[in-house]
């Protein structure tokens, strides 16, 4: 009797597990395997799939020009992405960690446009940077200056992607930040006080080192969320003007489906779940030399 129940209770975790498993396997390890099994074969509209072995990732990487492109607009998009979250979140952290009047709502504002959804975020600013009746440009026209196309030059359109992504995710990384803020001991201020170090000292010899674990936790979410866009950029400049903010998700979406070449959006995808896997372990590895600190 007292074995049953010891089998059972050693069971139990086991069978809770188990749903996760199931899901994870199915909707995650299968279609991983399946998607690396498509890469190796050449597909058509018209043809059935042909085994090309690496021929994909090799075409992707040497011949296909478009591929290489969305991959260096992502690379910058991700750079100024990550610059601007970093910068921003810690401002607003600090600011939003003081003692002010509201400071409740403040917060909430900050992280309002973090429950929208991205299809609406990307529409109202689209409305928002219309060049012919947008907001935007009726405000410039007020103070008499010469309405913009934002969206329709290469310069303009990867500044308004990378600011719109920004405005829409910096309010979560803001709160990561003020979580970092709020477990520094405030005797260290105190005991800075004493010393008689003014609060821009404070600032940069006692929060941002004591903040250096939340930051570097924001630059590798931030980065993985970079690596990740798709809605924003699609709904916002379809990946224009040209292909001046084509993105790799993007370019694995046209791929598979515009072009019907399932064969080379999984490889595409496949290089893509490499980079994001590598930042997945980084983030990891950060994270458990946090915990044996």
């Amino acid at each position: 009797m007292r074995m049953g129940i010891r089998r059972r209770t050693e069971l139990a975790p086991y069978l809770f597990l188990l749903p996760n498993l199931v899901i994870f396997t199915l909707f995650i390890v299968i279609p991983t395997l399946a998607n690396f099994y498509l890469g190796l074969f050449r597909t058509s509209p018209s043809a059935p799939p042909q085994f090309v072995g690496l021929e994909n990732f090799r075409y992707i990487f040497t011949v296909d020009d478009l591929f290489k492109r969305s991959l260096s607009n992502l690379a910058s998009f991700m750079v100024f992405d990550v610059m601007a979250i970093v910068v921003l979140s810690v401002l607003i952290g600090v600011l939003l960690n003081q003692s002010i009047r509201g400071r409740g709502f403040y917060r909430s504002a900050f992280f309002f446009p973090v429950m929208l959804s991205p299809v609406v975020i990307a529409l109202v600013w689209g409305w928002i940077l219309n060049n012919r009746f947008g907001l935007l440009n009726a405000m410039v026209s007020r103070i008499g200056l010469d309405p913009q196309p934002w969206l329709l030059k290469p310069d303009l359109a990867r500044f308004w992607v990378v600011a719109v992504h920004v405005w829409a995710t910096v309010g979560f990384f803001a709160i990561i930040i003020l979580a970092g803020l709020q477990s520094i001991p405030a005797s260290l201020y105190e005991a800075a006080e004493v010393d008689g170090s003014t609060t821009l000292q404070n600032f940069f010899y006692i929060t941002l080192p004591l903040l250096a674990p939340s930051i570097m936790t924001v630059s590798l979410l931030s980065m993985i969320r970079a690596f990740e866009i798709f809605d924003h950029v699609y709904i916002l400049t379809g990946g224009g003007p040209g292909t001046a903010t084509m993105m790799v998700i993007q370019y694995i979406y046209r791929a598979a489906f515009e072009l019907d070449q399932q064969g080379r959006a999984s490889a595409a995808s496949l290089v893509l779940f490499v980079i994001l896997l590598v930042l997945a372990l980084v983030q990891y590895r950060i994270g458990k030399q946090k915990e044996a600190l």
